[in-house]
């Protein structure tokens, strides 16, 4: 009886041991996007302000999740201690939202349903976004300005962008690929017309 009770706690106390040799470090969570500090003054907006919606951005299906990813050839590495806060769509969406939002300030800006037409409406499309284990960056992408009004153009502009980078840590990833957003996000912005 006491051989029991002396092997259930040694078996206890290893199962205790394996646990926290098990355990790993928090799980770090990023945003493409940082909220600014600064105290920003928006203009009142007026009845007839020209909106313009962005639409979700669309991406790669491995890309679209919260997976920080790495490419190393045709592999696709997964971060083990990182995640995005959202899924990657979504906060590039956002994040060029506020991009274009910063160079219109007359003007509603928005990724949020609308409730009536919008004037101009983006859709931004993105083939390749990737960053590899060397830490060089590609960003294919092509985007269309669509006007509310049938007799105005259609805008079609594309645009391959790259970057390098270091990639040592995850944050070090997010900044790179925070980068390469920002970029297209001017592309994208240069692409609306002036007086709509």
């Amino acid at each position: 009886m006491m051989f029991s009770a002396r092997r259930l706690a040694f078996t206890a106390l290893t199962a205790c041991a394996l646990l926290s040799a098990c355990a790993s470090p928090p799980l770090r969570l990023y945003t493409l996007g940082m909220p600014s500090d600064q105290e920003v003054r928006q203009p009142h907006l007026s009845s007839r302000a020209t909106t313009i919606q962005i639409s979700r951005v669309v991406i790669p299906d491995y890309l679209d999740s919260q997976d920080m990813v790495l490419r190393n050839g045709e592999e696709i590495v997964r971060s083990p201690k990182s995640r995005w806060a959202t899924r990657l769509s979504l906060g590039m969406t956002d994040l060029i939202t506020n991009e274009i939002a910063n160079s219109h300030p007359n003007e509603l800006i928005t990724d949020q349903p609308l409730v009536d037409v919008a004037t101009l409406r983006v859709q931004v499309n993105i083939s390749r976004f990737d960053v590899d284990a060397n830490g060089q960056a590609v960003l294919d992408a092509n985007w269309a300005v669509l006007p509310q009004d049938p007799n105005k153009p259609l805008i079609r502009d594309r645009a391959h962008l790259t970057a390098s980078g270091s990639v040592a840590t995850d944050s070090d990833v997010a900044a790179l690929m925070r980068h390469m957003t920002l970029q297209l996000a001017d592309r994208v912005n240069m692409s609306i017309p002036p007086h709509i």
